[in-house]
């Protein structure tokens, strides 16, 4: 009868125990739920402000580059300006030519007819002889006379002929360099037409680039009010799973659900358990000040500051002898022990929270699952902001790791 009554109340207890780890894990499940929601907010929340910051980085950028370009343009427009006055001076110089070859035409058509009226006279008339001219004279003076003034004529008639020469040299002369003046005039054109085309086009597409990634800012920036939005409501919905932790596990049951939430708002690992030797947990990389939350409910046995003891003796796996006795250990800086009570298989979990700037809970105190039990910190051993995270069965240290879900 003794065995049966036995029989049974293990089967009870068996029972309880089992409901109570049942209702636990729910409860880790939904609450871990509830903080990965708000975590995973919070990421998508960096990922939009870093991609805004890149947004409007770039967008500077080209701004800067635009700025640039606008100073490249003045610059260039001076130059243009200059071209422009060639321009200017070309065309007047082509007038220029183009009067001088009309007089020049003039001149040459002129001398022609002359030349050829000379010709024809000639011609006609035939070339005098000295004998002829001597004949027809009336006496010495006259022939003198009549041989100048025949001798006149014809220099006259070589020297138009030189001269009709070294004109129609000229007119060629002239055509050239109005040629010339005329393809210098195209280039220049084309020289100018190109470069402010080439330069109009180049600030166009920038500016283009800046108008497309302004409406990229906008719609990050829309996402952005919708993320803080739905980031508030998960961290409400967060607080309330916090609250039913702290009303559900007011006194801690002595039992381990074997599921931990997350103890911190990051998900960054800077170095995990075994990472050198003497490294027994698990170190998460957050910034001073942070919450840092029970991963499981039980009794809060140490909260120690680095004022309590600084004398304490400093051991990199912490409290060896596990008396739990208020001291410091150094190493830790200021930090929290909670017993979580037994796990399914019977073994005591212990959890630490070391390097933390300050504790939130004393010694003696009941914790629920997710209650915030310090703020991060830099204290002890501790070589930038982070959170030492450590788990114990019966006095050994674990892998923290296994226990989350």
């Amino acid at each position: 009868m003794k065995k049966r009554k036995v029989g049974r109340a293990i089967i009870a207890l068996s029972a309880v125990i089992l409901s109570i780890n049942i209702t636990n894990t729910c409860y880790a499940d939904a609450l871990s739920d509830a903080l990965k929601k708000s975590n995973d907010l919070q990421k998508e929340l960096d990922a939009n402000k870093a991609a805004i910051d890149s947004v409007r980085n770039e967008v500077e950028g080209y701004l800067n580059e635009i700025d640039e370009l606008d100073a490249e343009i003045a610059t260039y427009t001076e130059k243009l300006d200059g071209l422009q006055s060639q321009v200017d001076s070309i065309n007047s110089q082509v007038e220029k030519y183009q009067n001088e070859l009309q007089n020049s035409a003039q001149l040459y058509n002129s001398a022609e007819d002359v030349y050829t009226t000379r010709l024809r006279a000639i011609y006609e008339n035939g070339i005098p002889s000295v004998f002829e001219i001597l004949v027809s004279s009336n006496g010495i003076g006259d022939f003198f006379s009549r041989l100048n003034v025949y001798s006149s004529i014809l220099e006259y008639d070589q020297s138009l002929i030189g001269n009709m020469k070294s004109q129609k040299e000229y007119v060629d002369y002239l055509k050239t360099n109005i040629e010339e003046g005329k393809l210098a005039l195209e280039q220049l054109s084309y020289d100018v037409e190109k470069s402010t085309k080439e330069l109009e086009s180049a600030k166009a597409q920038k500016e283009s680039k800046v108008n497309t990634l302004n409406l990229d800012e906008k719609k990050l920036l829309a996402s952005k009010d919708i993320l803080i939005e739905k980031k508030q409501k998960a961290d409400e919905a967060l607080a309330v799973e916090r609250e039913k932790a702290i009303a559900q596990n007011g006194q801690h049951n002595g039992y381990f659900s074997d599921v931990f939430v997350w103890p911190t708002v990051s998900s960054r690992i800077t170095c995990g358990f075994g990472g050198y030797v003497g490294h027994y947990g698990t170190d998460i990389g957050v910034s001073i000040g942070t919450q840092v939350w029970a991963a499981a409910s039980g009794k809060v046995i140490i909260a120690s500051t680095v004022t309590t003891d600084p004398s304490g003796p400093y051991t990199s796996a912490g409290v060896k002898d596990h008396s739990f006795t208020p001291r410091t250990n150094y190493g830790y800086g200021n930090y929290v022990v909670i017993d979580n009570g037994l796990d399914s298989k019977g073994r005591r979990i212990y959890t630490y929270y070391a390097h933390l700037s300050s504790v939130a809970v004393s010694p003696g105190q009941t914790v629920a699952q997710g209650q915030i039990i310090g703020y991060s910190g830099n204290t002890g051993n501790s070589y930038g902001a982070h959170l030492h995270f450590e788990v114990k069965i019966n006095g050994v240290s674990v892998d923290p790791m296994s226990y989350f879900n």
